[in-house]
């Protein structure tokens, strides 16, 4: 089975901003970061050295440095984070408005690749690092063991 995936370094770069989303206040260490989210080291460099370029990321050095988020996490979408690593997000070459296709005029397939883009940049577009930041599921409860009557009862 053949899968249209996202590339590891999209999928890096959006675990390492919602680390940083969830520590707004604080600075969080490359090691922390790249344990904490499974990211091989190499690799969050290279994706932490593109966020910096874009603007979405500080570096902080000396005793207590490390990374922080240089804007609100309500500003950042994730549209801004894959576009940052990766470049300008396209779903075929067709809908990237700079290549020009000889079968365009009478292709039966653009106007759902067209459709499509619209539809994943919107999502991209509209979904805020905040926003996946406050989604965090909260660690599962334990239901407290329920004591029979047969339990409490002196033997």
């Amino acid at each position: 089975m053949s899968l249209m995936q996202i590339p590891r370094k999209i999928e890096y770069a959006l675990r390492a901003m919602i680390y940083l989303a969830d520590h707004p206040a604080g600075v969080a260490r490359g090691t922390e970061i790249a344990t904490r989210e499974h990211i091989p080291k190499y690799y969050l460099e290279k994706v932490i050295r593109d966020l910096m370029r874009r603007g979405l990321v500080h570096a902080r050095r000396g005793p207590g440095g490390g990374y922080q988020l240089a804007r609100k996490a309500d500003t950042v979408t994730f549209r801004d984070i894959i576009e940052a690593v990766e470049g300008p997000i396209t779903l075929n070459v067709c809908t990237d408005g700079s290549s020009s296709c000889a079968l365009q005029p009478t292709c039966r397939m653009y106007r759902v690749w067209e459709k499509g883009q619209r539809v994943l940049l919107e999502v991209f577009s509209d979904t805020s690092l905040a926003e996946i930041a406050a989604s965090r599921p909260s660690p599962p409860v334990c239901p407290p063991d329920e004591i029979s009557p047969a339990k409490s009862q002196p033997a």
